[in-house]
């Protein structure tokens, strides 16, 4: 029965199940809908898996999310929200077309055409749906390829939860290793290029332990970094202390909304806040593992708000003091790889005020060595810290819900700035609403000199999300979480307004557009004023970002004034070529095109790739050329490229191998595997055949090949050992994998769930049973006595089918007096009939019913006799 959310109607009574076409072509006989045959509520996921479409189902949240077409539209549909973000576009969510169960999400079908490029036709008289799509789908991709492509999933009526697959920290673990090596020539210096990157992974001590270790172009080590880290989704990380994360080694602490910013360093961390949750007045930051070559895009709410080319800081992408609007946000990190990977991982975070339950606290602690590695490899400074290098920075932050209306929060903070000043600073502040706005009020003392005072509102008004902030500083206040923060000029005082809004077009949807702007004025007299705009469209297939930037900065003797402009556009064409360009212009002073980039990916099967890059830069007349032939082996993938500077007369060609190393627990050794066992968790997965029915495979049972594993952007297909190993899932969240049975030659058997979910951990690999337990059809039959001593089928008897476990499989007898039970797994069964309608009708079974299933797929046969206390007329058909 299908869970309610949001939804005026119950749909329990309102049960479908049509017959899906696609280009004449059946691709389900037999997806369960719900509701007017007209225009049926239709399982999303189910519909997606049959067409191929890339869509990640959240049922517990209520949330999809994925890139759809040729074009990689990005799609995220979040029903606690009430709204839907299509290539940046929104299209509202009303309540009626929409509905949950355990294991899908329900959208009318004409909701469903809005967000996917398909026409959906309901034949109501046929109990059909006729698909179209408006653009090649993957479906029809592998179709061409293949001469037939079928689908055929489960519905809500047989669902089962998600597998859940337990992966505790473990004292001592197999790690897992990822590794870069890049051998060449480079024509600036005439020497030769080894270059080479390494990270390991893998549990130690109770801790997710990592380890990364980086070589200039002559081999030597250049940069290191390691950490402990323990998460705890639950909040139980010290037990009943709470904890949700601790880490030690080189780490960042917490930021402050007053004082100081998060930094690296040498130390630890520990926190007690969800790791989901947010407050709308305090900026995030966001962090992740950035392979070499790999470009990174952050997109929120489908709006692109930043980038970051080339490799990173310390192998690693950064995103610094990103504002969020109240309510949630959808997060999307992009990483393109240099050999057309594209790897994207969503993550939901829900913004508030600040507001704690009642009686809640939560505690965020940092303390570093700042902007100082645990292995200190160079003299050079991250951060730009020089000066305060290695210097203790300490945040200690606490707040606590004295009621559900009102929070209080305060923090101690020590720290160097950039110019080698130390500061203690202590904060006091309340959060609260008044009239549905969001409130916040800090105060602040640095023990050594200066005050600060900032007030806060966030809310939504008229359709728009805002959040508006103003600081007042005295005494030379040194405030580094303010984005305007120059240790050599102390703030006066400082406003910020952040605001997202979807602009109204015709029809239903919305463009979303994102803004800022903030204006700080400094104790000599100088201001700055700077704001800036995003949005994202998709325009004739094509997904386009537009950014524009305006500041405006003055200091006695000294004003300037800039604006500033990109686009960026992203294209799928025939999901063989990915195309990318880019181009920074200046407006103000002058207009001028700074640089104008191009890219383009072709694939080349499943095994090669091409890549042809070229960027342009104005001001100094140089034009760079890259191209790269990338093959894709089943342990690695080795790049040959080169590019090419013509304003430079530069030219580099090197030869790049990039592979992962990690234990498979199925095999019992290391196995070489594609990049990723490292930088994030792994599944090994055994398909078997469970004829005992007890989840273990035993001696004797059969492996089951042909089982497609998908998760991560990647797909495995088990051998005939049953095995399948995929890495790359991702590190700090939930992973999650989908099986597929439907290629495997097997034939009445029921698996698990298709879903499979663990903590993901980089170099954890998690080893998954998958048992496929025959099953067999039991034919019950019910038969009473007629008073010439005749025997004959009784209809409308309930039925339970009990298994030894007190599993219950309910069932009604036909006019016949018969009941099928189908997918009944090996084992003893009881049959009984239902007490209440025993009991109602005076019905008593003549001796207990026992049943024994097999393993042999056969179908049983049960009867029993049934008698009646009292004479009871029935009728016999």
């Amino acid at each position: 029965m299908p869970i309610r959310f949001g939804a005026q109607e119950d749909y329990a009574d309102q049960l479908l199940l049509l017959s899906v076409q696609l280009d004449g072509a059946t691709i389900s006989e037999a997806l369960t809908a719900y509701g007017d045959a007209a225009d049926p509520m239709l399982p999303l996921g189910e519909l997606s898996r049959l067409l191929e479409l890339p869509l990640d189902i959240d049922v517990g949240n209520g949330v999809a999310s994925g890139r759809i077409g040729e074009s990689q539209r990005p799609l995220t549909i979040d029903l606690k929200s009430g709204q839907a973000l299509l290539g940046g576009k929104v299209v509202a969510l009303v309540p009626p077309d929409t509905i949950v169960t355990e294991t899908d999400i329900f959208l009318r079908a004409s909701l469903i055409a809005k967000l996917l490029p398909l026409r959906i036709t309901a034949v109501a008289d046929e109990m059909a749906l006729h698909l179209e799509a408006t653009e090649k789908l993957p479906v029809q991709i592998q179709r061409e390829r293949l001469a037939r492509i079928a689908g055929l999933s489960r519905g809500p009526d047989q669902a089962e939860d998600a597998l859940r697959v337990a992966t505790p920290y473990r004292w001592l673990g197999e790690p897992a290793f990822d590794f870069t090596s890049e051998l060449g020539y480079d024509s600036t210096d005439g020497r030769a290029i080894t270059r080479m990157e390494a990270r390991v992974a893998g549990d130690l001590l109770q801790t997710g332990f990592s380890g990364w270790l980086a070589t200039d172009d002559r081999a030597k080590p250049s940069s290191a970094r390691l950490a402990f880290t323990r998460r705890s989704e639950d909040g139980h990380l010290l037990g009943s202390l709470g904890g949700t994360m601790a880490s030690v080694g080189d780490v960042f602490t917490p930021p402050s909304v007053i004082g100081a910013r998060s930094m690296n360093g040498a130390g630890l961390v520990f926190s007690s806040a969800r790791i989901d949750e947010a407050s709308v007045f305090q900026r995030i930051n966001l962090r992740g593992e950035l392979p070499v070559g790999y470009d990174a895009e952050l997109y929120i709410n489908d709006i692109l708000r930043s980038g970051q080319r080339g490799s990173g800081t310390q192998g690693r992408y950064e995103f610094n003091d990103i504002p969020l609007v109240r309510g949630r946000n959808a997060i999307r990190i992009v990483l393109y790889g240099p050999r057309g990977e594209r790897i994207e991982r969503t993550r939901m975070i829900n913004v508030g005020g600040g507001q704690l339950a009642a009686g809640k606290t939560t505690l965020d602690l940092g303390v570093v060595a700042q902007d100082r590695a645990v292995i200190d490899l160079s003299d050079t400074s991250v951060a730009g810290f020089m000066r305060g290098r290695g210097k203790l920075r300490a945040v200690l932050g606490l707040a606590h819900g004295i009621s559900e209306s009102m929070t209080i929060a305060g923090s101690l903070s020590r720290f160097t700035d950039s110019g080698g000043t130390d500061h203690t600073i202590g904060t006091v502040g309340a959060r609260t609403s008044l009239l549905g706005i969001s409130v916040q009020t800090d105060m602040a003392s640095d023990f050594r000199a200066g005050k600060a005072l900032s007030v806060g509102l966030a809310g939504r008004l008229g359709g728009i999300s805002f959040l508006g902030r103003h600081v007042e500083y005295g005494g030379g206040f040194a405030d580094e979480a303010n984005t305007s923060f120059d240790a050599a000029r102390p703030l006066r005082r400082y406003s910020e307004l952040v605001f997202d809004l979807a602009v109204p077009l015709p029809g239903s949807v919305g463009l979303p557009l994102s803004g800022r702007i903030d204006r700080a004025e400094y104790i000599d007299g100088g201001k700055s004023i700077s704001a800036r705009a995003r949005t994202t469209a998709s325009l004739g297939g094509t997904l386009v970002a537009f950014g524009a930037d305006y500041s405006h900065r003055s200091a006695p003797g000294y004003s300037d004034t800039r604006i500033n402009g990109n686009i960026s556009a992203m294209r799928l064409v025939d999901y063989k070529w990915q195309l990318r360009a880019t181009a920074d212009y200046r407006m103000k002073p002058g207009f001028a095109l700074e640089t104008l980039g191009l890219a383009a990916d072709r694939a080349i099967g499943d095994r090669y790739s091409l890549r042809f890059g070229a960027t342009r830069t104005f001001s100094n007349r140089d034009v760079a050329l890259q191209a790269g032939v990338t093959a894709r082996l089943p342990f690695a993938s080795a790049t040959l490229g080169g590019d090419w500077s013509t304003g430079q007369g530069r030219w580099r060609v090197g030869l790049q191998l990039n592979f992962g190393l990690a234990r498979d627990p199925l095999q019992g050794r290391y196995r070489m595997t594609p990049p990723g066992p490292a930088n994030g968790a792994s599944a090994a997965l055994l398909a078997f055949i469970d004829a005992n029915a007890n989840g273990r495979r035993d001696t004797g049972e059969e492996a089951v090949p042909g089982v497609t594993v998908e998760g991560g952007g990647l797909k495995a297909v088990t051998d005939a050992q049953g095995h399948a190993f995929v890495t790359g899932l991702g590190d700090g969240s939930m992973a999650a994998l989908r099986t597929d049975i439907s290629n495997a030659d097997t034939v009445f058997v029921t698996p698990p769930p298709q879903n499979i979910v663990f903590a993901a951990r980089a170099g954890r690999v998690a080893t998954i049973d998958y048992p496929l337990v025959p099953t067999s059809e039991l034919v019950a039959r019910i038969n009473f006595r007629r008073r010439d001593g005749a025997l004959r089928g009784l209809s409308a008897v309930k039925l339970r089918l009990v298994s030894p476990k007190g599993a219950v499989a309910e069932g009604v007898t036909e006019f016949d007096g018969t009941a099928v039970f189908d997918q009944v797994k090996p084992g003893r069964y009881a049959l009984e009939i239902d007490a209440d309608q025993a009991a109602r009708l005076g019905m008593r079974m003549m001796a207990p019913v026992f049943v024994t299933v097999a393993a042999d797929g056969r179908t049983i046969d049960a009867t029993g006799e049934v008698a009646f206390n009292e004479p009871v007329q029935v009728v016999a058909r």
